[in-house]
């Protein structure tokens, strides 16, 4: 009995079990069927819109009202197809496309729209503003008129506060600084024969002396290496020969101290002047001496005549600069008369 009893129990079970599952299977093709129906259905409507939309582009939202009313009437289709878009739409590229379209047109609820942002409105002008401006408008200015006419900020009550000129700070000009005398200013290219001792090429600053030139005339002679026009030997000229007239005034070449004064077979009638600070000038070849030993002379006052004395084919002045015994060549300090 007991035996009987549990192989009905277990008779039960199967056959509970056996029912169910033959009704889930049919629940599930049952609901694919539903869902290739509705499939079926937005397709159809699909194509229907599309080519309603391109036929009578003018009545698809009257068609669009007419079979939302008629297919909502019993059923929720509405949400169906809005549901079924959203679930083709997760799927591949067509069944996205199809079911984007679906929530689109029978989407349930109407969505807000994003707000269109508020066009600028400027605020209003006042009459006579209004007026001025059409006046000026109607003249028919040239560019240029209008670019002034707009750029007067005056006429519209504002007022421009004129920006300080900046005052750069510039350096002060350092004066030309004058070297020390003694200090070399120009170095000669000189390659010719040996100098002699005590003499050089090179240009040496005076330092801050006031110079000018004793006689102005022609260059006979120029510093260096030359034959003597009376002996005839090759030896080194230690001056310069500035032509002139016999008897036409030396000026002092600095302001200083008559030296010495003296007269030999080679110089002549002679002189120096001592300017100070290691500068000196020597005068020779002159017709007479206006000064004496010891004298202070000024700048360019007369020492001196022009003459042929020593050893001279004709009225000249031979003119010698020195620096602490180093004779220098005096092209760099005066001027001669154009040839």
């Amino acid at each position: 009995m007991q035996s009987t009893q549990t192989v009905s129990r277990r008779k039960g079970v199967r056959a509970y079990g056996t029912v169910s599952g033959r009704s889930r299977r049919q629940g599930g093709q049952s609901q694919e069927q539903v869902r290739l129906l509705q499939l079926a259905v937005c397709l159809a409507l699909f194509l229907a819109i599309f080519l309603w939309k391109g036929v009578f582009p003018q009545r698809l939202e009257q068609v669009r009202d007419g079979l939302l009313s008629l297919i909502t009437t019993d059923l929720d289709f509405q949400g169906a197809l809005a549901e079924l878009g959203e679930s083709l739409a997760e799927g591949d590229t067509m069944l996205s496309d199809l079911g984007a379209f679906c929530v689109e047109v029978f989407g349930a609820g109407e969505q807000d729209e994003p707000a269109e942002p508020a066009a600028f409105t400027p605020p209003p002008l006042a009459d006579s503003v209004r007026s001025e401006e059409l006046r000026f408008l109607s003249q028919g200015t040239d560019i240029a008129a209008c670019a002034l006419h707009y750029a007067d900020l005056e006429r519209h009550g504002l007022t421009v506060q004129p920006m300080e000129p900046i005052q750069e700070e510039v350096p002060p000009v350092e004066a030309d600084v004058i070297p020390a005398a003694g200090t070399v200013v120009m170095f000669s290219d000189y390659s010719g024969e040996a100098l002699p001792n005590n003499y050089t090429m090179d240009q040496l600053s005076l330092g801050e002396l006031e110079t000018t030139t004793p006689v102005m005339g022609h260059l006979n002679s120029e510093y260096g290496y030359r034959d003597h026009p009376i002996n005839g030997r090759h030896q080194f000229h230690g001056g310069v020969d500035i032509g002139g007239q016999n008897g036409d005034p030396i000026g002092a070449f600095a302001a200083g101290t008559v030296e010495y004064i003296g007269q030999d077979d080679s110089y002549g009638l002679y002189l120096q002047v001592d300017h100070g600070n290691g500068v000196k000038s020597f005068y020779a070849h002159c017709s007479k001496i206006v000064v004496s030993k010891g004298q202070q002379v000024a700048l360019g006052e007369k020492v001196a005549e022009v003459g042929s004395t020593g050893d001279s084919t004709g009225p000249h002045l031979h003119l010698e600069i020195k620096y602490n015994r180093m004779h220098l060549n005096p092209v760099y300090y005066v001027t001669f008369l154009k040839q």
